[in-house]
């Protein structure tokens, strides 16, 4: 059976609910596909798919290669919430991304698990201001 982004991509959701969500942790939802708004979740998590490689590997079959797209989301200012403590909650969301990264480098469902350069944007959705972090994720497998 051919291995399916959707299987690494809900085991990366998994992982990342439990190191971000819960008491005393900065992520309300950990998503793993678009949501469709914004409000009432944030600071929001959402795993992407991005893309995929299938090389044909001799004697082994082809091993696919995917490509995610984390991205973060944190409300920018508002009441008793100022752009400090957003870029200091987004600046957090990503070191902990990055925990799970290292501490998961290599699991069942994956034989690499690393990340790219991250962008930082200022977006607005539905007339508020938001902090929206890309993280750019490779996972190679060594299953077909």
């Amino acid at each position: 059976m051919t291995t399916s982004r959707e299987t690494i991509r809900d085991a990366l959701v998994t992982l990342l609910t439990t190191a971000l969500v819960g008491t005393g942790l900065p992520v309300k939802t950990v998503a793993g596909s678009k949501v469709d708004t914004l409000a009432g979740v944030t600071p929001l998590v959402a795993v992407l798919s991005a893309g995929t490689i299938r090389k044909r590997t001799t004697f082994q079959g082809t091993i696919p290669t995917f490509f995610l797209e984390i991205q973060i989301w944190v409300r920018q200012a508002t009441t008793g919430w100022t752009n400090a403590q957003a870029e200091d909650a987004l600046d957090e969301i990503e070191a902990l991304i990055a925990g799970v990264f290292a501490d998961n480098v290599a699991t069942a469902n994956w034989s690499l698990l690393e990340s790219d350069r991250t962008i930082v944007l200022e977006l607005t959705v539905a007339g508020i201001a938001y902090y929206m972090e890309r993280i750019s994720v490779t996972v190679s497998t060594t299953k077909s």
